[in-house]
């Protein structure tokens, strides 16, 4: 009797592990017959449009900070706003003189650096100091359809490049000027000027040259590097002016407002992607886009007044 219920015991076991492997097997089958994620997964989007602290009008220009902290610049209201990663408002301010808010960045202690073609200037902003900002006065032709377009690096130089001038300036973290130089250009157009600044973490320069549909890559010291275009396999796209820069990729949309471009530092094409499901099939201007340190990528859809979130799964 005993050895029988001894017997039975051991099959019950048995065929309970039977029965355990089978199920974790079956979960294990699932789970690799999932479909991978897309390399850019489409998140969703937030934004509320107004014209009150933590609502868009008229965004023009988004950046993040270390932390993924968004900023958003909006003509219509001259508010600069601060968003946490998932859309929360954290943060609204303006500034008197600040008339014509365009190009926007965020430095790695959190200061903000906001353009204003209008007023020739870029204003540094602290929010919640003393003395709340710092301007930077430049001799350009007030204009508001000028381009002013702000980088900085992380030990403070500050470039800043007059796109009517076809100029980078260089200033020191205190604003002072330590050089000037003309980014060298196609000739191609009289109007054939460079748009549009960012900086790498390797202190790369990435500056738009829009009329030719390339992104030019210099050092620091004026040296240059590589270029980057739309590239063969894109359906003769062009990039436009509206890009950015992370540790491992440059991303830029094209001139069509809906291809997105992702190449690697060397220049290869990584990625070309239609964000046309989520941006509309409509013509539009390519929307200003930033990279987060958190692995997404946010794109500024300023007509709808709305930020749109991609997960980056490479």
């Amino acid at each position: 009797m005993g050895r029988r219920a001894s017997v039975a015991g051991a099959t019950l076991v048995f065929c309970s592990l039977v029965y355990v492997g089978a199920h974790s097997y079956q979960g294990m089958r699932a789970e690799s017959e999932k479909p991978p994620a897309a390399a850019l997964e489409f998140l969703g989007a937030w934004g509320i449009r107004g014209d009150g602290p933590g609502e868009l009008q008229d965004p023009v220009s988004i950046a993040t900070d270390t932390l993924g902290n968004i900023y958003i610049a909006d003509a219509a209201t001259r508010f600069v706003h601060k968003f946490s990663p998932q859309g929360t408002p954290l943060l609204t301010f303006q500034e008197d003189p600040l008339k014509h808010p365009q190009s926007i960045t965020v430095d790695t202690g959190g200061a903000i650096y906001v353009t204003d073609p209008v007023r020739e200037s870029v204003f540094v902003c602290f929010p919640g100091d003393k003395d709340r900002y710092r301007e930077l006065k430049l001799k350009l032709r007030a204009s508001k359809e000028n381009l002013l377009s702000v980088a900085v690096a992380a030990d403070g130089l500050i470039f800043v490049l007059d796109s009517d001038a076809g100029k980078l300036f260089t200033f020191s973290s205190r604003l002072r000027l330590q050089q000037s130089w003309n980014p060298p250009m196609n000739a191609s157009g009289p109007r054939n000027h460079p748009s549009a600044v960012a900086i790498g973490p390797d202190y790369s320069l990435y500056i738009a040259d829009p009329t030719d549909g390339r992104i030019l890559r210099f050092t620091t010291e004026r040296q240059f590097v590589s270029e980057f275009t739309a590239g063969t396999g894109s359906m003769g796209g062009k990039l436009s002016d509206e890009f950015a820069v992370s540790k491992n990729f440059l991303f830029v949309m094209d001139v069509d407002g809906r291809m997105l471009h992702v190449r690697t530092p060397d220049g290869q094409s990584k990625l070309d992607v239609d964000l046309a499901p989520e941006l509309g099939q409509a013509p539009r201007r390519p929307p200003p886009i930033a990279a987060s340190p958190r692995g997404e990528l946010l794109v500024l859809d300023e007509s709808a007044a709305r930020v749109l979130r991609y997960r980056i799964n490479f």
